[in-house]
């Protein structure tokens, strides 16, 4: 059997080969490894585990053998998948022509870099009512969402709030206040359009996601043709100003409710 699992653990030397240890101990075996954050003294990576006979020994040695362990997602996998990378979806975006080219790469290959399950590129209408441009397969529908967070100027991520469906809001994760879906949105063309992408059940978003996440959509609004005018360009100015994006905003910060 396969398993995708995110861990966060302190980084301190040793610490990664003890829980190589209990896992090739509990009959797991580590098949990738990739770094996602390191903040505060602690490393948060994913991993890619073959474990014939479950993941349920590995994690109970895991657990006894490495302090301050923290599984945030482990999920089991049909077969392994070599995965786009953000830079290969960068390059992926620059050789594109056209707004739409660009918007169609763009909702089918981020939930792939990003390692989340859809992608919506919207934009406000009246009454804060969505206006979606492009979906990938299995996006939700958008036809109770009020987009009352736009406009943006970075990358944040989108804690439960009044504006969600409450089939968003609602599934096992709710509990600890995460909700159904794990979502983040960053600015695409302009301050009042954006990507949105979401995770079933987590795992939460970090800080470097949100960075590539916001350099993706920079890359793909500076990508398509300047000779191509916005469709919705002045449709709901009053509604929604943009505002210039700042490169040295801090990523991650909602400031929503």
């Amino acid at each position: 059997m396969l398993f995708t699992l995110r861990i966060s653990l302190p980084d301190r030397p040793g610490t990664l080969g003890r829980l190589a240890t209990a896992f090739g101990q509990g009959g797991a075996n580590i098949l990738t490894l990739d770094v996602v954050d390191n903040e505060a003294g602690i490393a948060v990576d994913d991993m890619v585990i073959e474990a014939p006979e479950g993941m349920q020994s590995a994690l109970r040695l895991a657990n006894d053998m490495v302090p301050g362990l923290v599984v945030e997602d482990l999920r089991p996998v049909e077969a392994f998948q070599d995965h786009m990378s953000p830079m290969e979806l960068a390059v992926a975006l620059a050789e594109a022509k056209g707004r739409q080219p660009v918007l169609e790469i763009l909702v089918e290959r981020l939930p792939e870099a990003l390692t989340s399950d859809w992608c919506v590129v919207l934009s406000s209408g009246q009454d804060h009512q969505v206006n979606p441009l492009s979906s990938s397969i299995g996006a939700p529908s958008m036809a109770e969402v009020r987009v009352s967070w736009l406009p943006l100027n970075g990358a944040i991520r989108l804690p439960p709030a009044a504006w969600m469906p409450s089939s968003w809001t609602e599934g096992p994760a709710a509990r600890d206040g995460q909700g159904k879906f794990e979502l983040a949105a960053a600015p695409i063309f302009d301050a009042c359009t954006a990507a949105l992408i979401g995770r079933r059940n987590g795992p939460q978003y970090r800080k470097s996601e949100l960075m590539e996440f916001e350099l993706l959509a920079r890359i793909a609004s500076s990508c398509q043709s300047s000779s191509e005018m916005h469709p919705l360009s002045g449709v709901g100015d009053h509604l929604c100003r943009p505002a210039p994006i700042s490169p040295g905003a801090p990523y991650g910060q909602s400031g929503l409710s």
